[in-house]
C-alpha cells in the first residue's frame, strides 16, 4: 500500500499549467454563461482550443424531457449539431440582426457566499448592426427575498469577482429589489458583443439567496432621438468661465419636454462633484416614466449622471448608492440614457458630475433632453 500511496502524493503535489490553452478553454467554460452548476459538465472545444459550447448535463437531459418529451442521445445530437453549425449553446450567448431583434432570458441570480460577486453572465452580440444603434434590456425580478445587480459591460471585459466593478467599466447598471422591473439602455456606433452580468446585491440580502430575472434583450436599429443626433452641444476646455449650478425646470401636461445645456467637472477618484437639475414632474398625478437623454461634449472627460429623489442629499464621495438609475463613463461625444418609471409625480434631482479617470476639474459641457411620458 506505501508505494501506490507515496505515487498518488507525487502525482496530486504536481502544479497543473492554467495557462495551456486546452486548459485556458476549460477555465472560460466555467466561468461563462449560467452560474447554476451541475454535477457534469461537457465542453465542446474547437481543434484550434475556442470553446464552442457547454453542458450541464443533468439539468439540460431533464428540460429537453419535461418540455419536449425528447430522448437523451436526441437532445445531446442537438447540442453537437448547434455547437458546430457556430450558435454557441450554453455559454449565454444571445445574437440579435435585423431578422431577430430581440430576445428572452429567464434565469436566476445568486446573493455570493465567499468573495464579492457571483455573476450570471449573458453574452449578447449586435455585430450584425453596423451602423450601430440601441440596446434595449428590459429587467424583471422574481419575487424572492434576493435584490439584484444588473451590469452592461464591453464584451471583452470580465466582471471581477473579489472586488466592486469599476465605474469606467459599467456602459449601465441597475439595482432592482424583488417583484421590480427596470431597464438598461446602451446606445453604440457600431455593433459588437456585450455582457449582462447580474449577481445578487450582497449588502442588502442573505448571503446565498436565490431570486430569478427575466430579461428581454433589443436593439433598436435607428437612433431614437434625432435632435441629440444632428449636431454636438458646445464644448470648449474653457469652459470653466460657466459657473456650475443647481438648476430646475419644471415639466408638465402642456410642456412635458424641456432641453438644457449645462457643464460637469471632474470631481477626481472615489469623490463626487455634481451639477444639479431639479426636476419637479408633480404636475402628473398619475403614474409616467421621466426620460433623460443625454449627449456629452467633446471635451477630452467623460461624464457619468445619477437620478435621485428630490429629497435625497447627494454623495460627495464614493459610489451613489442612492441613486434610482444611472448612466455612468459616457465618453466625449457620445450618448446615454435614463429612464425612471414612478407611480405618481414628484420632484427628482439629477447629478452630473465628470467620471473618476479623468483630470480633476477638467469641465465638459452636456446636453440633455428630460421629457415624461404619462403611463
Amino acid at each position: 500500500m506505501r508505494e501506490p500511496i507515496a505515487k498518488r502524493r507525487e502525482r496530486e503535489g504536481k502544479t497543473f499549467d492554467t495557462t495551456h490553452p486546452l486548459a485556458e478553454a476549460i477555465i472560460k467554460g466555467w466561468k461563462t454563461g449560467s452560474k447554476k452548476g451541475s454535477p457534469v459538465d461537457c465542453f465542446v472545444i474547437s481543434p484550434e482550443f475556442e470553446l464552442m459550447g457547454r453542458l450541464l448535463v443533468n439539468e439540460f437531459f431533464d428540460y429537453h424531457w419535461d418540455k419536449f418529451k425528447r430522448r437523451d442521445e436526441e437532445s445531446y445530437l442537438m447540442f453537437l449539431k448547434e455547437c458546430l453549425e457556430g450558435k454557441q449553446p450554453g455559454l449565454g450567448n444571445i445574437t440579435l440582426n435585423s431578422e431577430e431583434p430581440s430576445q428572452d432570458v429567464f434565469d436566476v441570480f445568486r446573493t455570493p457566499t465567499v468573495g464579492f460577486q457571483d455573476y450570471t453572465v449573458v453574452v449578447i452580440d449586435t455585430r450584425a448592426f453596423e451602423n450601430g444603434g440601441t440596446l434595449n434590456i428590459d429587467i424583471e425580478t422574481g419575487r424572492t427575498d434576493a435584490e439584484g445587480l444588473f451590469y452592461l459591460v464591453d464584451g471583452a471585459d470580465d466582471l471581477p469577482t473579489t472586488e466592486r466593478v469599476t465605474k469606467h467599466m459599467v456602459l449601465a447598471m441597475k439595482w432592482l429589489e424583488p417583484d421590480e422591473t427596470g431597464q438598461l439602455t446602451y446606445r453604440f456606433d457600431r455593433g459588437q458583443f456585450f455582457k449582462l452580468g447580474t449577481t445578487g446585491a450582497h449588502s442588502r440580502s442573505e448571503k446565498g439567496s436565490i431570486n430569478a430575472f427575466k430579461a428581454k434583450i433589443s436593439v433598436a436599429e435607428y437612433p431614437q432621438v434625432e435632435s441629440l443626433e444632428k449636431e454636438d452641444p458646445e464644448s470648449d476646455e474653457n469652459i470653466p468661465e460657466i459657473p456650475l449650478s443647481t438648476l430646475r425646470l419644471v415639466l408638465d401636461k402642456a410642456q412635458p419636454s424641456q432641453e438644457i445645456l449645462d457643464a460637469f467637472r471632474a470631481p477626481g477618484s472615489g469623490y463626487q462633484d455634481y451639477t444639479v437639475i431639479n426636476i419637479d414632474t408633480t404636475a402628473f398625478e398619475g403614474s409616467g416614466t421621466l426620460i433623460i437623454d443625454i449627449r456629452v461634449g467633446g471635451a477630452d472627460i467623460s461624464g457619468s449622471f445619477d437620478l435621485f429623489d428630490g429629497a435625497t442629499e447627494l454623495p460627495t464621495e464614493g459610489y451613489p448608492d442612492t441613486a434610482l438609475n444611472s448612466a455612468w463613463g459616457i465618453s466625449p461625444g457620445e450618448a446615454g440614457k435614463i429612464r425612471h418609471r414612478f407611480a405618481r409625480g414628484r420632484v427628482f434631482k439629477l447629478g452630473a458630475t465628470g467620471d473618476w479617470y479623468g483630470e480633476k476639474g477638467r469641465i465638459n459641457a452636456f446636453q440633455a433632453r428630460i421629457s415624461v411620458v404619462e403611463n
